[in-house]
């Protein structure tokens, strides 16, 4: 049972023959229950710093516990970001390959049909030479023909 410094002001004492003095009890008993007043104030205190530091500990222990799923779901944006990335660069990488491969394709027809018109030009060219020959060749002797007339 909790004794308060009011009670210990108040508490009265039996006088006896042989008793303590009087004033000397008195003075003990303020004495005792000034300190007893202190130390209940204190304790009042410390009990509202308790409070305190138990509502802040509260509040740091929400604030770690968000900050702990802040950069969990930080961690995982940046891996699906990554992954998503990865993607994206695997699929421009295989676009970039079917185009090289259709610029190839493209280039290779060209190149067949350049070959082709120069097999053309040739044939051609060996053609007129023969015809432009032949022709010469009638002319050189109808010249000689009419040189002997």
């Amino acid at each position: 049972m909790a004794i308060t410094p009011l009670e210990i002001r108040k508490q009265e004492f039996r006088k006896s023959l042989r008793g303590y003095d009087p004033h000397e009890v008195r003075s003990f008993l303020e004495m005792v229950s000034n300190e007893t007043e202190n130390l209940m104030r204190e304790n009042a205190g410390l009990s509202e710093k308790v409070k305190d530091l138990d509502a802040k500990i509260g509040d740091y222990r929400r604030m770690e516990k968000i900050l702990q799923d802040t950069l969990t779901t930080t961690q995982k944006a940046t891996e699906e970001l990554r992954e998503g990335a990865k993607k994206e660069a695997e699929t421009i990488i295989a676009n970039a390959r079917v185009e090289a491969q259709r610029f190839l394709r493209e280039a290779q027809t060209e190149l067949a049909r350049v070959k082709e018109e120069t097999k053309m030009v040739e044939h051609q060219k060996l053609l007129l030479v023969s015809e432009f020959r032949g022709l010469l060749e009638s002319y050189l002797r109808l010249l000689e023909r009419l040189e002997k007339k």
